[in-house]
């Protein structure tokens, strides 16, 4: 899938493993740092035991441990008690279960049953972690198979601390999701040889065609524009503006882009589904994730050789000169959306 990038990636690490060891080196998102512990539980389906472990692996190592099967992650609100968008999260383990995996006896493609398996698991987990994040929100991760599932716990940022607001992020062209709709373990394998652009200042990875947008490898990504009606001093400054999204079936709709569509549809915001990568036209962009809410994005980096994956029968794009494209951090519909989905976190979430 990856074949003409991963091989700029090779020829610039010049040693089989190469990328494994940049990756442990990145430092622009927490990937691969081992700061704190971490508690894993896990749950044999035909038994219904839990066994727990603590373990030094980051989530993303945890992620990158499973072979096959689904993955979703969640993080705490409110003193890491409350599980932000939890009936999203369980809506998503059901969809995926049965896109990706065999149907079953126990249902597993239905909510109702991660309900009943993950509520007293993460009731567990959160009461025994809670003192390794005693001043920060936790991380969550859920590996599922055909056999067991398995719950890692860790504090959401780790030594990093939160991403800072105005970040960057870098377009690649020619890379497309499987299924998009789907949280399958095979994409966390397949987009590891794109994390090795996750060199800050750069943020996020984000999915381009050279001429749409879709979404980020972590994220969803967007952008807005002004109007070009505006309604002056009619309202509220955000309603001068537009959001600028990827189309909803051509990505994986994350927790918090629903979350930014609903506060669209209550505020009034119009949302252009028309993802044309027109930096003249952007006033701003953000990206939304369980852990970065909605970040505010200051530069967007396009074009560069290792920008280019492969396109269709495997043939490789020629690169255009990389650029660097400005967009306002302090964008008022940017500004809105994330302040926004702040004050509705605790109404969003659910006590475990």
């Amino acid at each position: 899938m990856f074949t003409h990038l991963q091989r700029v990636l090779l020829l610039g690490q010049g040693a089989k493993g190469g990328i494994t060891k940049r990756l442990q080196r990145m430092t622009s998102t927490g990937a691969g740092h081992r700061s704190k512990r971490a508690l894993v539980l896990d749950y044999d389906y035909a038994s219904g035991s839990v066994t727990e472990h603590t373990s030094d692996e980051s989530a993303r190592d945890f992620m990158l441990g499973g072979e096959t099967g689904i993955y979703t992650s969640m993080r705490t609100v409110g003193g890491g008690r409350r599980v932000f968008l939890l009936d999203d999260h369980l809506q998503r383990l059901g969809d995926s279960h049965r896109m990706e995996l065999p149907r079953d006896a126990a249902r597993r493609d239905d909510p109702a049953y991660w309900r009943r398996v993950l509520l007293p698991l993460l009731g567990r987990g959160l009461a025994a972690f809670g003192a390794e994040c005693p001043d920060e929100e936790a991380k969550i991760t859920v590996l599922a198979d055909t056999a067991a599932a398995r719950v890692h716990f860790t504090c959401l940022y780790g030594r990093d601390g939160p991403p800072s607001a105005g970040c960057q992020v870098r377009l690649v062209t020619g890379v497309t999701r499987e299924n998009p709709e789907a949280k399958s373990i095979r994409w966390v394998h397949q987009r590891e040889a794109l994390e090795a652009l996750l060199v800050a200042p750069t943020n996020e990875v984000v999915l381009t065609d050279g001429r749409r947008f879709y979404e980020g490898i972590s994220s969803n990504f967007f952008a807005t524009r002004k109007r070009e009606n505006t309604r002056g001093n009619a309202g509220p400054e955000y309603l001068d503006y537009q959001l600028v999204s990827a189309p909803r079936d051509r990505v994986l709709l994350g927790t918090v882009m629903k979350l930014v569509l609903r506060i669209c549809d209550r505020d009034g915001i119009e949302v252009v589904y028309d993802p044309a990568l027109d930096f003249a036209r952007w006033s701003g962009a953000f990206v939304t994730s369980t852990s970065r809410w909605v970040l505010p994005v200051a530069t967007i980096v396009a074009g560069g050789a290792d920008s280019i994956g492969s396109v269709g029968d495997g043939d490789a794009m020629a690169p255009s000169p990389a650029r660097q494209h400005r967009v306002d951090a302090d964008d008022p519909l940017v500004a809105h959306l994330r302040e926004s989905v702040r004050s509705m976190a605790a109404e969003n979430s659910t006590k475990v």
